[in-house]
């Protein structure tokens, strides 16, 4: 008799530590078993059941946790990368003409699968981002951007700021301009930083009056850096083409362009995989000094069932959607405007 029993505490044992740790509810039936088979004094009893439960909580409590399982930001995956002038989209500039702008926008973002597993609604997060346009002369043009998080998950606790990016742009001619741009920020889990840096080249041509077509194509570098974690980094090229329909004055514009990175190096931590953006978005520039614009992206990045396919960065490191509804104020010299635009 004392055979079976300690072989039935023995399968019982066994059991507890295979089934995989999803199962783990099932555990205080596990206990009783063992307490009502093997008969043996609560001293034994208790040495069981720590075994039982102890196994499984590291992968409970660290598991999910930002700081360890989460894999940058994908934000400035654009060709150029820094502050977009919307205008430009009803203009057909690459530089905009000497003067500059102060503006602000709100990125709502919502996600099927945040990083923790969470759902993301239209209102649970949103990013509050202020920028600024400096055309210092009528070939080159400075920008910047600083992210605020105004809201997010009732069970997160980042940090406001989110970083920012500085960006140049230069005009080689009409329809050709080269650009580069870095950006940075905390992780989503705190404990570190992310970093990346960015450049390449566009060209815009003009179908019709009304019509104008955008393609450019750069390289993205990405860095994350954790506390316990393994350096993240890798190399993208990035490729993009725009196609946008304006009023022949530039009152308002209309655009649809889609985003493509292709990841050439990267870390052994990480297996990154190709990624598409689509975006579309409109812009009301009738009025001289004001801008109004919204747009509507969708991010792809990887899937937060594959950690080592996302990156803890709130803006773009994971799949998402955004919806951007922005304002901007204009402060331009009385001159006349860049002879770089296509359209007066």
């Amino acid at each position: 008799m004392r055979n079976v029993l300690a072989c039935s505490l023995a399968t019982t044992l066994a059991l507890a530590l295979i089934v995989p740790a999803a199962a783990r509810a099932d555990q205080p039936d596990v206990v009783d078993v063992v307490d009502a088979t093997a008969g043996a004094p609560a001293d034994d009893t208790d040495e069981a059941a720590p075994a039982v439960e102890r196994a499984p909580a590291p992968a409970i409590e660290r598991d999910p946790s930002p700081d360890v399982v989460l894999g940058g930001r994908a934000e400035h995956m654009q060709t150029i990368g820094g502050s977009i002038d919307r205008r430009a989209y009803a203009h057909d500039w690459l530089v905009a003409p000497p003067g500059w702008n102060l503006g602000g926008e709100m990125r709502f973002v919502t996600a099927a699968s945040s990083l923790t597993g969470e759902r993301i609604a239209m209102t649970d997060m949103a990013i509050l981002r202020l920028r600024s346009r400096w055309t210092a002369t009528r070939r080159v043009e400075l920008a910047g951007t600083i992210d605020l998080l105004a809201k997010q998950l009732d069970t997160s606790d980042e940090p406001i700021p989110q970083g920012g990016s500085l960006a140049a742009k230069v005009a080689t001619g009409r329809t050709v301009a080269l650009g580069a741009s870095i950006a940075g920020g905390p992780t989503l889990g705190g404990g570190g930083y992310w970093g990346s840096a960015g450049t390449g080249a566009v060209h815009r041509s003009r179908i019709e009056r009304f019509i104008a077509f955008q393609v450019g194509g750069g390289a993205l570098a990405t860095v994350v850096e954790q506390d316990r974690m393994p350096r993240r980094w890798q190399a993208d090229a990035v490729l993009s083409s725009e196609l946008v329909f304006h009023t022949p004055r530039g009152e308002w514009a209309m655009w649809g362009g889609v985003e493509m990175a292709f990841p050439v190096v990267h870390a052994e931590a990480i297996a990154p995989s190709s990624r598409l953006d689509l975006t579309v978005g409109t812009v009301f520039a009738a009025v001289r000094d004001w801008d109004l614009y919204a747009e509507l992206t969708f991010r792809d990045r990887g899937t937060t069932m594959m950690p080592e396919t996302v990156l803890p960065i709130v803006d773009g490191g994971f799949d998402q959607r955004q919806i951007v509804v922005g304002i901007a104020r204009r402060f331009t010299p009385a001159r006349g405007t860049t002879r770089w635009a296509l359209a007066q």
